[in-house]
């Protein structure tokens, strides 16, 4: 399950460095009140390299370290170590920082640090606290997939509009896209949302060449088999014993797909009782 954790960790950072290579300029309007003239160098030297996620160089030559979060853990000293790393880089600019928090589970951090020696503060937004419409109005791509993490009022229609603008884009870039909208989707488990709509759309991308799209695909399509073999149990089944109680239906439905296949197999010996079918 680590591993697991740490590799859909890598997907969700690698997609939102990507999808910021260059600056959102609507999304810092919407978080700052600014746009970005520059993205700045972001690595620093030491035992352990250091990259904070964003630093951008605005239009006013103060600089904005956007830091990106995907689950409610500690940032305080992160965001210390950050600021002193920005500030000795670019001495004699003003720094400002802020975390945009993209999780599923509620976050309220304190967002400070106050010792005796050391006072220090920084701003946690939650990305569910943006209209999903901002950046949707947003003419750049990577942003309006973005809003597929904000608040959405209809969140079928805001999915299709970001599948339809993906549409437009040549075969290659649609399946890029679509993947990173997956990948984003899953942070609010709407990924089946995505499938289903691209579907109905017939947006045509090759789903067994694509390492993020194949597993939704043939999950589903497995689940699916799954549910037709227990159907057609159930029916041969009642056609043989009469209704079924509630136990041998809750069987039936916590079945692996070689239970359903063995209990099928065992129809064809004419056993006398439901209780010899699903014997151990």
């Amino acid at each position: 399950m680590e591993n697991q954790n740490e590799k859909n960790r890598s997907q969700y950072d690698t997609t939102f460095k990507d999808l910021f290579e260059q600056p959102p300029q609507r999304l810092l309007q919407i978080l700052i009140g600014r746009q970005a003239v520059e993205q700045l160098p972001v690595e620093f030297a030491s035992t352990q390299k250091r990259f904070p996620d964003l630093v951008f160089l605005l239009e006013d030559d103060s600089i904005f370290h956007l830091d990106l979060q995907n689950k409610p853990e500690g940032m305080d000293w992160r965001m210390l170590m950050y600021y002193s790393l920005i500030r000795q880089r670019y001495p004699g600019r003003i720094l400002i920082q802020k975390v945009l928090y993209v999780g599923q589970a509620v976050w309220n951090p304190k967002a400070a640090i106050a010792e005796e020696n050391l006072s220090f503060r920084y701003e946690v937004i939650d990305i569910r606290t943006i209209d999903c419409r901002e950046l949707m109005a947003s003419p750049t791509l990577e942003e309006n997939i973005l809003a597929v993490l904000c608040r959405m009022d209809n969140q079928k229609e805001t999915i299709r509009e970001i599948l339809y603008r993906i549409s437009e884009l040549p075969t290659k870039a649609r399946a890029d896209a679509l993947t990173k909208l997956v990948i984003l989707s899953r942070l609010r488990k709407l990924e089946t949302v995505v499938k289903t709509e691209a579907e109905e759309m017939s947006l045509t991308f090759n789903v067994m060449e694509n390492d993020v799209l194949r597993p939704l695909f043939v999950k589903e399509r497995k689940e699916g088999r799954q549910e037709g073999e227990a159907k057609i149990l159930t029916r041969l089944l009642q056609r043989r014993f009469g209704s079924l109680p509630d136990w041998a239906n809750e069987k039936i439905t916590k079945a692996k797909s070689s239970d359903l296949e063995e209990w099928s197999l065992r129809l064809m010996d004419a056993p006398n009782s439901l209780e010899e079918v699903f014997a151990d």
